[in-house]
């Protein structure tokens, strides 16, 4: 038996679209890509809002929190005609008296998730229309991500409020922190399947963010910052390291890609999206290069002995008139 292993042919790199038609084809999609991304951006700012108002005043309802030793005396006693609550039961009354807040919360953040589909893919497709060097499947990595991750959260979310409207609705006595724990731990014992489904979307959300940031950074379709800011989200995405304040964050990208298309951020629209071909960034060492380069034309100046030789003044004494 032969020894030797095949060798799988090399797939070749498909040619970049023609520059001229990329032109025209992008003219076209910049309009409604930007305000794609603005709402992009402005959603899940409204969503974080709307949380906060809704959270408001969660700590006037702990405050009325005793103990359990406390509550236990005062039920015996016929005293507690709210039940054995304790800080969960506030908690959870709290936010089903703002029910409809959180869900409306939960469904702009849903909604902003759903319009950076059509944003991050066109990033994707411009970028391989002027080098398409990386996997095809990459271009569709932030509709699957996104789809599943804004409807796993919606869902969540808006069930978790419900369970929260349900315990408001439950007799007073029955508002206790076993019924609240049961409401706070419903999404996870109820949706076990939704975790599972948002957590593959999350992750696919994160690759569409980097490879839309990163690939539209590297033929220069998109600032360096505002590039970075994009890898930076697709980390934040699968690690939400800033919790909801990420949503700020996120809005900030959106709102200057957008800007960005219409023209209107600082510096103009990068070159690379009227050429029609990819115009990378100078490196670091290359902008260092070609200042030391500057620097050192100025410092020498230019050789004295190339400067033309002074003409000669004219006489004087040829123009006077000969006396007779």
């Amino acid at each position: 038996m032969s020894t030797e292993r095949k060798q799988r042919p090399v797939k070749p790199i498909p040619d970049a679209m023609d520059s001229a038609a990329t032109v025209e084809l992008e003219r076209r999609w910049r309009p409604f890509a930007a305000v794609t991304a603005i709402l992009a951006g402005i959603l899940p700012v409204i969503g974080l809002v709307l949380q906060t108002i809704a959270s408001r005043g969660i700590d006037d309802d702990v405050d009325r929190v005793v103990s359990v030793g406390q509550a236990l005396t005062r039920y015996g006693a016929g005293e507690a005609p709210d039940g054995l609550a304790g800080r969960q039961a506030d908690i959870v009354s709290h936010y089903g008296d703002q029910w409809l807040t959180v869900s409306a919360a939960a469904v702009c953040t849903g909604l902003g998730l759903l319009l950076a589909i059509p944003v991050l893919y066109g990033l994707i497709r411009a970028a391989w229309r002027r080098r398409p060097s990386f996997p095809r499947w990459f271009l569709w990595t932030p509709a699957v991500g996104g789809v599943l991750f804004a409807v796993a959260t919606v869902v969540a979310l808006v069930y978790q409020a419900v369970q929260y409207h349900d315990f408001t609705q439950l007799a007073d006595a029955a508002q206790n922190n076993g019924a609240a724990n049961d409401a706070l731990n419903a999404t996870q014992d109820d949706l076990a399947f939704l975790q599972f489904a948002g957590g593959i979307g999350s992750l696919f959300t994160a690759v569409g963010f980097g490879a839309a940031a990163l690939s539209a950074m590297n033929v220069g379709l998109l600032t360096r910052v505002i590039g970075s800011i994009g890898v930076l989200m697709a980390f934040l995405v699968v690690i939400p390291l800033l919790g909801p304040q990420g949503n700020v964050l996120r809005g900030f990208w959106f709102v200057a890609v957008g800007l960005t298309l219409l023209g209107r951020w600082p510096g103009g629209r990068p070159p690379a999206w009227d050429s029609g071909e990819p115009m990378p960034w100078p490196s670091r060492a290359q902008i260092l290069e070609e200042t030391e380069r500057a620097g050192a034309g100025r410092s020498t100046g230019p050789d004295p002995t190339d400067a033309p030789a002074p003409k000669p003044k004219a006489s004087s004494g040829g123009r006077r008139k000969r006396r007779k």
